[in-house]
């Protein structure tokens, strides 16, 4: 018997607290499993979306993973994203894998998203640069 779909609302908070939980037993490997957790979630996305940014700008609007978001070529500014928190370093890597999954589609091609700025550091917006070769 198949279950129709269902979700959860996971309140901004407890998805800084529980971040922050796996940063202090897994360190910088979080990071990448955070990032990785985002291209999962970045293929829902694409599946009820599609890949027009148009679209994928209100979806990540309406899922709340940013205030507002815009695409400039290989650039994506973000504002208000959900992920950001008081760090030293970038905090959006949830938002970095939904964004690399969304330009594989558009592309066809492996890349990568560096966030350059971050809300979390100071800046004043998050930043993405989506990257064709990876460093």
């Amino acid at each position: 018997m198949e279950q129709p779909e269902r979700a959860i609302r996971l309140r901004r908070e407890e998805l800084v607290e529980i971040k922050r939980l796996y940063e202090t037993v897994m360190t910088f490997a979080s990071h990448g499993m955070f990032y990785r957790s985002g291209r999962i979630m970045g293929d829902r996305l694409l599946r009820t979306s599609g890949s027009e940014l148009a679209k994928v700008r209100e979806a990540l609007i309406k899922e709340g993973w940013v205030t507002d978001i815009v695409f400039e070529g290989d650039t994506i500014t973000a504002i208000g994203s959900i992920e950001a928190s008081n760090s030293d370093t970038p905090t959006c890597h949830m938002l970095r894998g939904i964004l690399a999954k969304i330009f594989e589609e558009r592309t066809g091609k492996d890349v990568y998203c560096h966030e350059r700025r971050c809300v979390s550091k100071g800046d004043d917006k998050c930043v993405f640069v989506i990257d064709t070769e990876v460093l």
